[in-house]
Formats: structure tokens, C-alpha cells, sequence
């Protein structure tokens, strides 16, 4: 039939203004963005991040194809601009059109069996910290200053292990955060409703530990100081694979 309109489909929101740089300061990596007034920045960065942040993944587990890229462009700086009323969903869909203008990004979502995780009370008193306010948890890591935002959870890796530092975060936060150091899915079946501050100090699993320092505990370990248990199985995940990536240059 002539003369039918067949619907186009909406194309991405992008930011009006964008850069993206190799990182040289070496500094406090973001994981999402920082957001001020009209201005969007993730510094210290690497690409899996950005698509972890704009594809609304859980964690690495549920990235595939990520490239092993050289030192010089496996950390960058991203600068953008955007209206300042735009939300958090709108922001995640300027950076997927970020990562196809810039760095030619092409994907396909499938399912794969993996290890997952449940994360569950133990028996005895829980010792997770209640937050009392909303203000950011403010720490010193090995004579360094750290703070962590309301509402959210990061990990950073220092010489003497792991953190994994939340500020007034629910579970299904720190559950999050777990699962992403565990690089595998994790369910919380705590039934916890609150929110919680909360400071782990672990070894990680592919870490070797200098031979005089105190050796850190486990992930399991730290959680079960705190009250918390982690108990494994398998199941289907949907995972998001790269089917093509490129690096992009510095503009």
C-alpha cells in the first residue's frame, strides 16, 4: 500500500558537549558519574565502567568481550554537558550514544549459565551500622582521605586490600557491590530494609598479599564479621556482550 508511514524508532538523547581523554592524574576512580549543575564527569574511568553505568548492568559479571586495551587508554577522563534537569535514565542513554559516536560500540544481549550468589543472614547479632543521617562517610585509608556519597557503595583496592565502603545504602546496594567484587550475580535474601554504613576490608581472590604485611580476610570472612553470609549456586544471567569496540582519540 502506498502512502504508509512506517514508525521510526526515537533515537538516543546525547549530550550537547563531550570529551573523552586518557586519565594522567591517576586519581580517585569514578564508577558512575559526577553531576553538577549542567556539567557530567567521570574521571579515572575505564570504558567497561561507562557501559556498566549506561547499560544499567549489576556488574562485570554481566559484561562480555571487554577489550585488554594498553596502559595508556585502559583509564580515561569524560566530560560532558547536558540541561540540568535531566534524569538519571536520560544521562545513561547520552552515554550508550557516547560510547557508539566515540568508541563505535555495537552489542547484543544473550544468556549464560553462571555462578551465582545469595547473600544471607547468619546466625547471631548483626553488626551492620545503621546510618544516622545523610551525610557522606568520611574515612582515612592507609593515611589517605576517602568519603564515600549518600546512597551509594564503592570499592577501591589499596595495599592493604580491598574496601568495599557504603554510605547510607540499602541492601540491594551493598548486594550490588558485592556481587561486582564477586564478578558474579548475587541475590540478597536478607530481608534488611534499611539503610546501612558499612566499611569492608578484604583480600581479593587473584590478590598475592606482600609477605609482611597482616593478611585481610576474605570477602566471605569480612562479611561474616558483620554478620552476613554468602552462600553459591548457579543460574541463567543476561549478559551484555561487546561485538565490536574501538579506542577512541583524545578530543
Amino acid at each position: 500500500m502506498f502512502g504508509m508511514a512506517f514508525a521510526q524508532p526515537e533515537a538516543r538523547p546525547a549530550f550537547e558537549v563531550a570529551s573523552v581523554k586518557r586519565n594522567t592524574s591517576n586519581g580517585r576512580s569514578d564508577f558512575v558519574p559526577r553531576r553538577s549543575g549542567t556539567l557530567v564527569t567521570m574521571y579515572n574511568t575505564q570504558v567497561g565502567s561507562l557501559i556498566i553505568y549506561a547499560y544499567r548492568l549489576q556488574g562485570s559479571y554481566q559484561l562480555a568481550g571487554i577489550p585488554g586495551w594498553p596502559d595508556e587508554w585502559r583509564w580515561l577522563d569524560v566530560d560532558a554537558r547536558t540541561a540540568p534537569d535531566a534524569t538519571d535514565d536520560q544521562v545513561r542513554l547520552m552515554f550508550q550514544s557516547l560510547l557508539a559516536d566515540r568508541f563505535k560500540l555495537q552489542v547484543h544481549r544473550e544468556t549464560r549459565e553462571m555462578p551465582e550468589y545469595v547473600l544471607a543472614l547468619r546466625k547471631g547479632k548483626l553488626k551492620l551500622t545503621p546510618s544516622t543521617g545523610k551525610n557522606p562517610v568520611k574515612l582515612t585509608i592507609e593515611d589517605r582521605p576517602y568519603s564515600q556519597t549518600p546512597g551509594t557503595c564503592g570499592m577501591s583496592l589499596w595495599r592493604e586490600g580491598a574496601h568495599l565502603v557504603c554510605c547510607a545504602a540499602t541492601m540491594e546496594k551493598i548486594a550490588a557491590q558485592v556481587g561486582d567484587s564477586l564478578r558474579s550475580p548475587l541475590a540478597d535474601h536478607t530481608g534488611l530494609t534499611g539503610t546501612y554504613d558499612l566499611n569492608l576490608l578484604f583480600m581479593p581472590e587473584d590478590r598475592t598479599p606482600d609477605p609482611d604485611q597482616v593478611l585481610a580476610p576474605t570477602l566471605a570472612g569480612a562479611l561474616s564479621d558483620v554478620g552476613l553470609k554468602l552462600e553459591k549456586g548457579k543460574g541463567p544471567v543476561e549478559v551484555l556482550v561487546i561485538d565490536h569496540i574501538e579506542r577512541p582519540s583524545d578530543n
